[in-house]
């Protein structure tokens, strides 16, 4: 389903090149199938006037054009060197900002509900609900980490086929761990997360993700402040490699710098989390940067770690409230609260999240690349009205808005290989975007002024 074309592996000989093209053809054949935007509802739509920030970094379009015929992007520039076809519809957006659509690299999809993580609440129903939650809050495509069942695979596919409309999703099904390594004894997740030691174990349960049809692959390396043993370096570079033969993007947790270190020259793609152990220093810079390793902090990830024991700002918030129920909210209030107050729960939560930030910034200002994720999906940590929260997180930890917005566009399509079509506005993607009724690169809680939602060009709210 990914919509890149790099090839990543070893091997050699003419049976590798040949299965290396069958499954390049087949891989072409399913993208145009499947995950662009059907256009049996095509029209043209031009929205005039509004400042553009296409994702690309550089200065906005104070008065722009964006045409989108059949779902795509025609033309997107100024105003006054636009073609404007006879006889279409135009949405004059004096006055307001508009931005590409948020992609969450690390969310959890449907197997949560209330504050409630079981394996049976992974049905077609909440997998949709979730996904919509997400695209009412601007966010256009999100990922499903590691934590989720076999079905995933078709509801993907239903989505892309336009049979519901919500936010698109990534997923990496079943991630790995250690026997007895976290997260296996979440609630939820003791059976899902694939728990392996050896090698040759990897390999197999790589292919068989493969074979099912993943998008990534996800593993845990997180002894979780001491209680759980560790994914052994061995099997993540079994991992990371055969998954790379096989054209799936390796993503790992990771909370130390030393194995930050090694996945990184391992590898590895996708580094989720922070490094919150130590701060991060020249050897890993290099690691990441030669390695075009997207890093995403998850800074809210940490967050909710503690915040709720001495009472969530946002708990009350109108623009939270509106998604989440009444009992959930009082759950928070109550049970989630009193997990959190303990004095040593505070302490590690406030430790981890400063450290997160600062090396957040460190890494950002050497040259690394950020993307934006927020691991939202399992209890109390809310889908859609995080993202929000997440870029005003980053902001705080010295990115500018502008940062932000690249790293949720540009930086995230590329790490995970949908830029062809999806992350930046540009001539010829899928017409993904959102028009903000304030600019967010002046105050990035602007971000939250969501007037319209747009995707393949069709208008969710």
């Amino acid at each position: 389903m990914r919509m890149g074309t790099r090839w990543a592996g070893g091997g050699g000989g003419c049976l590798v090149l040949e299965s290396v093209r069958l499954e390049l053809s087949m891989l072409r054949l399913f993208i145009t199938t499947f995950f662009v935007v059907a256009l049996a509802s095509a029209q043209t739509i031009v929205v005039e006037h509004a400042r553009l920030i296409d994702g690309n970094g550089g200065t906005p379009i104070e008065d722009s054009a964006l045409i989108v015929e059949d779902g795509r992007i025609t033309y997107i520039g100024p105003h006054d060197g636009a073609s404007i076809p006879e006889g279409v519809q135009r949405l004059n957006m004096g006055g307001k900002t508009i931005v590409p659509g948020i992609i969450n690299m690390h969310g959890h999809v449907g197997s949560t509900k209330g504050l409630v993580q079981a394996a049976e609440n992974f049905t077609r129903e909440s997998v949709i609900a979730n996904l919509r939650t997400y695209a009412s809050y601007g966010v256009t495509t999100t990922t499903s980490m590691g934590t989720g069942a076999d079905a995933m695979i078709e509801y993907r596919n239903q989505r892309a086929r336009d049979e519901f409309q919500s936010a698109r999703v990534l997923t990496a099904l079943q991630g790995f761990t250690a026997i007895g390594g976290y997260p296996t004894l979440v609630p939820g997740v003791k059976g899902v997360a694939q728990e392996i030691s050896t090698a040759e174990q990897a390999t197999q349960l790589v292919n068989v993700l493969a074979d099912k049809g993943a998008d990534l692959v996800k593993m845990w390396i997180d002894t979780h402040h001491g209680e759980y043993p560790k994914l052994a370096p061995e099997l993540r570079e079994a991992i990371i490699d055969q998954a790379n033969l096989r054209r799936l993007i390796p993503f790992a947790h990771v909370y130390e710098l030393g194995d930050a270190k090694h996945l990184a020259g391992a590898g590895i793609r996708i580094l989720g989390h922070s490094v919150r152990d130590a701060d991060v220093d020249d050897e890993l810079i290099s690691l990441l940067i030669k390695g075009n390793v997207t890093y995403v902090a998850t800074l809210m990830r940490e967050q909710t770690t503690f915040i709720y024991g001495t009472g969530a700002p946002w708990i009350d918030d109108p623009y939270f409230t509106r998604s989440v129920s009444a009992s959930t909210i009082q759950g928070v209030k109550t049970a989630t609260k009193a997990a959190q107050a303990p004095a040593e729960v505070q302490r590690q939560g406030k430790q981890d999240l400063a450290m997160a930030m600062k090396n957040l910034k460190t890494l950002h200002d050497a040259g690394v690349r950020i993307g934006f994720g927020t691991d939202t999906g399992p209890p109390a940590r809310f889908p859609g009205f995080f993202e929000h929260l997440e870029a005003e997180k980053m902001v705080e930890a010295g990115l500018t808005p502008m940062d932000v917005i690249v790293a949720w566009s540009k930086t995230n399509s590329m790490g995970l290989e949908i830029e062809d079509d999806f992350g930046t506005l540009e001539s010829g993607k899928v017409a993904d975007f959102l028009i903000l009724n304030r600019n967010p690169l002046d105050d990035i809680r602007n971000t939250r002024s969501i007037h319209r939602v747009y995707m393949g060009g069709q208008r969710f709210r």
